[in-house]
């Protein structure tokens, strides 16, 4: 079997497949594609966010981090899975931002739809979120609103981000009944700190969406 994932950054995502293949079965083949493969540096500063954007924040092959505008991207991530359609049989979006343009021939699997979803059933009061980036917050609330009664966000990075401002953000949610870390950036080892701090169950979609994919792929 055959695993396709696109990044909005670079392939490969060495940060992240790693961790998430164990999850996807024995024997799968994973091909990657990323919306900024074979860009310059001065090509990618032209898809930066301007003032009301939709951000979105990823990383180089090199592991910078950029900051880009969803609506810049979204044709060259629609590029990316026409290529790996004919080749795979699934496709896993390696970020959480929400796309509903994107279309597939195969199955095409969003964190962000698996994360909502996923929450939605738990049925919590108190929801806590981790984003990337300051500017990700307001837009986050009301990608959330609806699903928890209360919501409280705060911004760490997942690749520039230091310990303890994962510690200070995890302290600050302690009050939450879940939190969620929304970006597909975030590793099992900033779970885990958050997780010790707040006592609470914590959500990380590289994890939960390889879980759904080798639920899909195993037989």
């Amino acid at each position: 079997m055959r695993v396709g994932f696109v990044t909005i950054g670079q392939s490969p995502r060495v940060d992240v497949v790693p961790e998430i293949k164990p999850y996807l079965g024995a024997g799968v083949e994973i091909i990657e594609c990323g919306a900024l493969d074979d860009l310059t540096l001065e090509e990618i500063k032209k898809l930066a966010p301007k003032e009301g954007d939709y951000v979105l924040v990823t990383r180089l092959r090199d592991g910078t981090q950029v900051r880009l505008s969803r609506e810049k991207i979204i044709k060259r991530l629609q590029e990316c899975i026409k290529k790996l359609e004919e080749r795979v049989d699934v496709i896993g979006v390696l970020c959480t931002g929400e796309f509903p343009e994107l279309t597939s021939r195969k199955l095409l699997v969003e964190p962000s739809l698996l994360l909502l979803k996923t929450v939605e059933a738990l049925n919590v009061s108190n929801l806590g979120v981790i984003v990337p980036d300051p500017d990700q917050v307001e837009i986050t609330k009301r990608k959330w609103e609806g699903v928890a009664k209360s919501i409280k966000v705060r911004s760490v990075s997942p690749y520039v981000g230091k310990e303890d401002e994962f510690i200070r953000a995890a302290q600050e949610l302690k009050e939450c009944d879940l939190i969620v870390m929304d970006c597909i950036g975030y590793k099992l080892s900033f779970k885990e700190i958050v997780k010790e701090i707040t006592k609470k169950p914590v959500v990380l979609p590289r994890t939960l969406m390889a879980r759904v994919i080798g639920e899909l792929l195993e037989g």
